[in-house]
C-alpha cells in the first residue's frame, strides 16, 4: 500500500457542495500499457457520505474490465479508497496495476468552481475542441454530442433546451469513442466535458464529465474512454 501514502498525503478533503464531481485522484497504466486505472474519489452532495469509484479498462478496444464503487457513512474519502482497493487487489495484480505507472495527463481542464454547473459541458448539436500534445506535437481533440433515444425520468430537471444525449470523441481526426445508446447511468446526461487526457504509447485514455441532475445542481459523472490511435 505503500504508494497510496502520497496519495493520501495530498488529498484534501472538501464539505459537501451543490452537485457531486468525484475526483481524479489517480490514473496509472500498466507496464505493458494495455490496461488503465482510473480512480476517483470524493465526499457526496447532500449526506456527505464518502465515495469512490475505480474504472479499469483495456486501451486498445476501450472494453471496460472492471468497475467499482464503494460509499462510507463512516469513513473519510482516503480510507474509503484504500478500502476499494483493497477488495480488487488480485485483479490488480493480475493485470499489472498494482501499483502500476501513475500517469501526468497531456492535458487537463481545471474548472473554475467545486460545484459542477451545466454550462461547464457541450450540449446537444455542439462540440468542442482543443489541441494537445499527445506525443510532439498539438493534435486536435474533439468532443461532439448528439441527441439519443432516452428514458429519462427526469427531463424537468434537465437545463432549458437540454436533451438526453451522446457524445463522440475524435483525436486528430480519428473517431476514438462513439456512443450508440445511453447506458443506465447516463440516461439523462445533457452535456460533456473533456476533463484529461492521459497517453502511454500509441494507448489514449480520456476522462469525460457527463452533466446528469444531481440533489441541487448537476452531478459531473467521471467516466472513462480508451483506445489505440494511429
Amino acid at each position: 500500500m505503500r504508494w497510496f501514502l502520497p496519495l493520501l498525503a495530498l488529498l484534501v478533503l472538501s464539505s459537501a457542495v451543490a452537485g457531486n464531481r468525484l475526483e481524479v485522484q489517480r490514473v496509472a497504466f500498466n507496464a505493458a500499457g494495455t490496461h488503465v486505472l482510473v480512480l476517483t474519489a470524493g465526499s457526496l452532495d447532500g449526506s456527505g457520505f464518502s465515495a469512490a469509484e475505480l474504472q479499469v479498462l483495456e486501451t486498445r478496444g476501450g472494453v471496460t474490465v472492471l468497475r467499482a464503487r464503494l460509499r462510507s457513512e463512516h469513513a473519510g474519502v482516503g480510507q474509503t479508497i484504500v478500502s476499494l482497493t483493497r477488495q480488487h487487489r488480485t485483479t490488480l495484480q493480475r493485470l499489472g496495476l498494482w501499483p502500476g505507472r501513475t500517469s501526468t495527463p497531456v492535458y487537463r481542464r481545471t474548472f473554475p468552481v467545486l460545484a459542477p454547473v451545466w454550462s461547464e459541458g457541450v450540449g446537444a448539436g455542439h462540440s468542442l475542441t482543443v489541441q494537445a500534445r499527445l506525443w510532439s506535437r498539438p493534435v486536435p481533440v474533439e468532443l461532439r454530442t448528439f441527441m439519443l433515444p432516452s428514458r429519462c425520468r427526469y427531463q424537468d430537471m434537465l437545463p432549458v433546451a437540454g436533451r438526453p444525449s451522446g457524445m463522440a470523441l475524435r483525436i486528430n481526426g480519428q473517431l476514438l469513442y462513439q456512443d450508440r445508446a445511453l447506458p443506465e447511468d447516463r440516461q439523462c446526461a445533457a452535456s460533456y466535458a473533456l476533463e484529461r487526457l492521459d497517453v502511454q504509447g500509441n494507448r489514449v485514455v480520456a476522462v469525460i464529465r457527463a452533466y446528469t441532475p444531481g440533489f441541487e445542481g448537476p452531478n459531473a459523472d467521471a467516466f472513462v474512454v480508451a483506445g489505440q490511435v494511429r
